[in-house]
């Protein structure tokens, strides 16, 4: 039996550290080390990811997928934000099994739950974070040495469209309200479907919420208002109204279905509800997720430009460190990434 230290390492083409955390159910794989971010092109986050994307986006398989990771794995790469216009402490930007995300509530909370616990970032009152998104502000609470929870306060969200579609599953179109939160969510109210959002049906709840997705994009031509850059519908939430708290099942990526109540989807939630007049200014919102686990929400103020309606909300939750790890590739190992599940463009 050999030590750390007499580890053979003549096979390895790459090597990468992580630090995995898990927040309200849900993974986040955090790329520390490993990786030669000099090159990656561009000033802001979202060039940088994109030139990822580009140029190494078999780190995003190797990390993600079986037979490191596996379907549900969620991913997060750290990065130097944009220094003339960002005014951020830090970049940051997300992957899963099938690709990338502009924001992630979840992935925020883990990210600097971690950076702040391992110090690699200073315990500061308020942390600026540069998404591919716009920069988001983080907001930690302390207790016993560590990150008790952190508050997310998320970019400006809003209504997008409504729209009905068909479904193979319905014999009636189905209505889907479109919103802005970071990412855009095809959101649908689970009545339409006659069945409860809970585990006993997630294989039909991942076919409905590809389906939904597939149906929006194809029946809308989502154009962002104020960048006026093409986009599309990435996410699909599936919600539950209650007294205690409403209830969702969010399906994105190739078919993952996030554990946690989703921080960009409970904004959505929220930016629906204050639309129609459900939810208040300020007033708490307590979302759960398919799992039980759950977010506390809260609109803290709302603003108009150019005819829309924008809100400003806030997700709190806690993440917790499950591992730290170095993954490496070997040039003699042919299976580097793989998927029995997943379909991935």
């Amino acid at each position: 039996m050999t030590s750390d230290n007499d580890f053979d390492d003549t096979h390895v083409d790459a090597s990468f550290t992580t630090i995995d955390t898990h927040t309200a159910g849900e993974p986040t794989r955090i790329l520390l080390d490993g990786l030669d971010r000099s090159t990656l092109d561009g000033e802001s986050v979202r060039a940088k990811r994109e030139s990822f994307a580009e140029e190494y986006d078999w780190v995003r398989k190797l990390l993600m997928k079986e037979p490191r990771g596996h379907d549900d794995m969620f991913g997060a790469v750290i990065v130097e934000p944009n220094e003339d216009t960002a005014d951020a402490d830090l970049g940051v930007f997300f992957m899963d099994n099938k690709g990338y995300l502009d924001m992630c509530g979840h992935g925020t909370i883990g990210v600097v739950s971690a950076l702040i616990e391992h110090g690699h970032l200073s315990a500061e009152p308020t942390i600026r974070v540069e998404t591919p998104a716009g920069v988001v502000e983080a907001t930690p609470q302390y207790a016993e040495g560590g990150v008790e929870r952190v508050t997310i306060q998320n970019v400006t969200s809003f209504v997008y469209d409504a729209t009905t579609v068909p479904v193979s599953f319905l014999d009636s179109p189905l209505r889907v309200d479109i919103v802005y939160a970071g990412n855009f969510f095809a959101l649908v109210d689970s009545e339409q479907l006659g069945v409860s959002v809970d585990t006993t049906r997630t294989d039909e709840f991942v076919d409905w919420g590809l389906e939904i997705q597939a149906a929006v994009n194809d029946e809308l031509d989502i154009v962002h208002p104020f960048s006026g850059e093409p986009d599309s519908v990435s996410i699909t939430e599936i919600y539950e109204s209650s007294d205690d708290a409403d209830r969702s099942i969010v399906i994105f990526g190739g078919g993952q279905v996030d554990r946690s109540p989703c921080g960009t989807g409970t904004c959505a939630k929220m930016t629906l509800l204050y639309e129609s007049g459900r939810l208040a200014v300020d007033e708490p919102y307590i979302h759960e997720s398919v799992i039980g686990t759950r977010f506390e929400g809260r609109i803290i103020e709302t603003k108009e430009r150019e005819g829309i309606t924008l809100t400003v909300p806030t997700i709190t939750g806690t993440a917790r460190i499950t591992g730290k790890h170095t993954f490496i590739k070997d040039h003699r190992d042919s299976i580097t990434s793989l998927s029995i599940t997943s379909d991935e463009e």
